[in-house]
């Protein structure tokens, strides 16, 4: 039963779930009991439930699933936008498990990116990442096959792109220039990254280059908008 008076009772309902969400009472990626039986434990209306639940789903600490319930959301990873590191030691530094599967391998006719690269044999590399063994990030990695083909063997065993690059050549990234948006990905990278088509994405362009800016690889990433918050220091 809930006993604030002078607080809104959706609004007590709602900072009761986050407490248990934050508790791991309700853990990521369960289901909430049916509203007959979250009315009786607090004794709220429908209309009243339904508003602190629809909070919670409006900043993606639940998310509805068509046909299955509300189910509880993943807790976001922080990411630094300015960080030149690569998406495993970023994970690394957040103590997280991760790694990378290629989904697949294409030579590709782009001219416009392989201008950008000034690559002479462009390849796309399908890949996804991760977290805890779910998914969290879809890429499509572009880079010259003609200088870096010695870096798929890494790729193809779910190694880092940018760690096969030091290991084979010598070579660290020394700047990036990303462009965000937020989309509706198609259905095929839906079904990779287990996402609805009512959930948006971070899609986020990244040409990474050495340090007196020749360019090494560009990457073209979905990221579900309730997997990551991104930050930025100035």
């Amino acid at each position: 039963m809930l006993l604030d008076q002078p607080t809104p009772l959706y609004e007590q309902v709602r900072r009761q779930l986050l407490a248990e969400i934050e508790a791991g009472t309700l853990p990521e990626g369960s289901f909430l009991p049916p509203e007959p039986e979250l009315c009786r434990r607090f004794d709220v209306s429908r209309i009243t439930l339904r508003r602190a639940v629809s909070e919670l789903c409006a900043v993606n600490v639940l998310i509805r699933q068509q046909g299955r319930g509300t189910m509880v959301g993943r807790r976001r990873v922080r990411q630094a936008l300015v960080s030149l590191s690569g998406f495993s030691e970023t994970m690394q530094e957040l103590g997280l498990e991760s790694r990378h599967r290629v989904l697949s391998r294409k030579d590709v006719d782009s001219p416009e990116i392989a201008m950008r690269l000034s690559a002479a044999k462009l390849v796309r590399v399908q890949r996804l990442f991760e977290v805890d063994d779910r998914p969290m990030t879809h890429e499509f990695l572009y880079f010259d096959l003609a200088r870096f083909a010695a870096v798929l063997p890494d790729l193809e065993a779910g190694g880092s792109f940018y760690a096969a690059l030091e290991r084979h050549f010598g070579v660290v990234p020394g700047g990036a220039e990303r462009t965000i948006d937020v989309v509706f990905p198609e259905a095929d990278i839906r079904k990779h990254l287990d996402v609805q088509g009512f959930q948006p994405c971070y899609r986020t362009e990244k040409l990474v280059t050495k340090g007196g800016g020749e360019p090494l690889a560009f990457s073209v990433l979905l990221t579900p908008c309730h997997c990551v918050t991104y930050t930025l220091k100035v």
